[in-house]
């Protein structure tokens, strides 16, 4: 008799209120496999997660079947104990604890003493690293000490030493640098092997084709596509999860020769980078990338002195100037949008509006009181320019999907008229639909005369937005490609610090 999937899902739907999340979602997860589950915001990913880990505390309509028996967790507590565990994209570690602590916090480890005893307890999580991941650890560092693969790692064994038989990932290589992603899916795909089932979420398309043996696709609640790794096909998976054909196309544009909108002289930050030159001309997108620890975050946040840089020269329009804080480069025209949103960028206790008008509160206030009608007025005049999604301005910025919440922040600049735009990792945790609207939107602004630098590890998007590409290795340019010559080969290529590329231009 074959026996029943691990997990199996009939018809589940869940409401709030008018809104609903989930559509009658049934499918099947077997063990010793990894499943994708993507989808764009909204799509109702996270609902079914929160029912599967008893966060909905069985609130549901339909049916789930763990091992072939009703199951219905009511807590988390519970949903652990029958074997699923979920780590989500913001890791909740405890940095000032061990790797240990972090790994056995909450269950007590077996003794009568009213204190741990932390020889077995560092020796039993050094023998689930070996046995689980085949990895080497030092069980007594403090995690806060640990890189993001580690803490990846530390909570993949905490779940697994619970017993887990289901393993659910939700965007577990936001902040992890590509080798760091190469090292925890090796430990996933051993897992697989092992009979350990992993549900893997991801906006990254990629990676779900890399990764995972079956992809599920989730659609406005509904369970729109169930796709083999046999069939796999980026342009499919893509326009399925959008609901649309997608156009990943190249477009050809044609940037001004006339006075360089930036001019960046022999830039260098102490330990970080050090003698970068470039221009950027008006209505220009010049694309920089590099492997992390390259500098290229580094640069983009020096361009906006958060913190500036040591040397060097920088010129606006032709002429010299120096910012030595975030207000310096505003008044001379440079906006920036951080790379992490959520903790440099937005401010969620605010609403859309005043998180739209947090660049503007001079103009929009009197007498040192907030004008509310203009702060209304800016609102809606960005909302029907971005066309950003939102009930009301007045609404929480918690309540917009992740690329409405990116749009309000390109908003927030473009209130200020800038001269150029400095953009860290443009996309990151947005779905491939709101992908290609801030692509275009992008496009279009620069056909505007708006000048941007894009500080990304999204080849893919650099290829397909940049005029021109330069790379960074070891704080250094190592080669500068222009609109239609390279692959992402050769990015990767030149990335690891290689010789000068055919289609490139060696930067001196």
């Amino acid at each position: 008799m074959t026996p029943p999937p691990l997990l199996r899902l009939r018809a589940l739907g869940k409401s709030f209120g008018r809104v609903i999340a989930l559509r009658a979602v049934s499918l099947e997860l077997d063990r010793g496999r990894i499943y994708g589950l993507a989808g764009e915001n909204g799509a109702g990913k996270s609902t079914l997660v929160r029912i599967l880990c008893g966060a909905h505390g069985g609130d549901f309509e339909g049916q789930i079947e763990l091992d072939g028996r009703p199951f219905a967790p009511r807590n988390p507590a519970e949903a652990e104990a029958a074997g699923i565990g979920v780590f989500h994209q913001e890791i909740p570690i405890c940095p000032n604890l061990s790797v240990a602590a972090n790994v056995f916090l909450g269950p007590r480890m077996g003794g009568t003493s009213v204190f741990p005893r932390w020889p077995a307890i560092e020796a039993r999580c050094r023998q689930l690293f070996r046995s689980l991941l085949d990895h080497e650890i030092d069980p007594g560092r403090l995690l806060g000490d640990c890189g993001a693969a580690e803490r990846q790692l530390t909570l993949l064994v905490r779940a697994l030493s619970r017993q887990a038989r289901l393993i659910i990932l939700d965007e577990p290589t936001t902040a992890l640098a590509p080798g760091d992603v190469a090292r925890l899916f090796v430990a996933l795909r051993r897992l697989r092997d092992q009979g350990i089932s992993l549900l893997f979420i991801s906006h990254l398309l990629p990676e779900l084709m890399e990764l995972t043996d079956e992809i599920y696709i989730l659609r406005d609640g509904r369970l729109v596509d169930h796709l083999q790794r046999q069939v796999y096909d980026a342009r499919h998976l893509a326009s399925q999860i959008a609901g649309k054909p997608l156009d990943e196309t190249a477009t050809s544009r044609q940037v001004p020769a006339t006075i360089p909108r930036l001019e960046v002289r022999r830039l260098g930050c102490k330990g970080r980078f050090q003698d970068l030159s470039f221009q950027v001309m008006p209505g220009e997108i010049l694309g920089v990338t590099g492997l992390q620890g390259s500098g290229r975050s580094d640069l983009a946040r020096a361009l906006f002195a958060a913190p500036p840089a040591d040397s060097g020269t920088i010129l606006v329009q032709g002429a010299e100037t120096r910012w030595l804080r975030p207000r310096d480069a505003m008044a001379a025209g440079i906006g920036f949008v951080p790379d992490d949103r959520n903790t440099l960028g937005l401010f969620d206790d605010l609403d859309i509006q005043r998180n739209l008008g947090l660049c503007q509160l001079k103009s929009l206030a009197t007498s040192g009181w907030l004008h509310r009608g203009r702060l209304r007025e800016l609102a809606e005049s960005l909302q029907r320019r971005l066309q950003i999604k939102m009930a009301h301005p007045a609404a929480p910025i918690t309540s917009l999907s992740g690329g409405n919440q990116q749009k309000v922040l390109i908003a927030r600049w473009l209130a200020t008229k800038p001269l150029l735009l400095v953009m860290s990792e443009p996309t990151r945790g947005v779905d491939v639909g709101a992908k290609e609207e801030i692509g275009k939107l992008i496009l279009r602004l620069a056909d505007e005369g708006l000048a941007f630098i894009l500080c990304s590890s999204d080849l893919d998007e650099l290829l397909r937005l940049a005029d021109r590409i330069l790379v960074l290795h070891a704080g250094r340019f190592t080669a500068e490609f222009r609109r239609g010559t390279a692959t992402r080969a050769d990015l990767i290529h030149a990335s690891a610090g290689a010789n000068r590329l055919p289609g490139s231009v060696t930067i001196p």
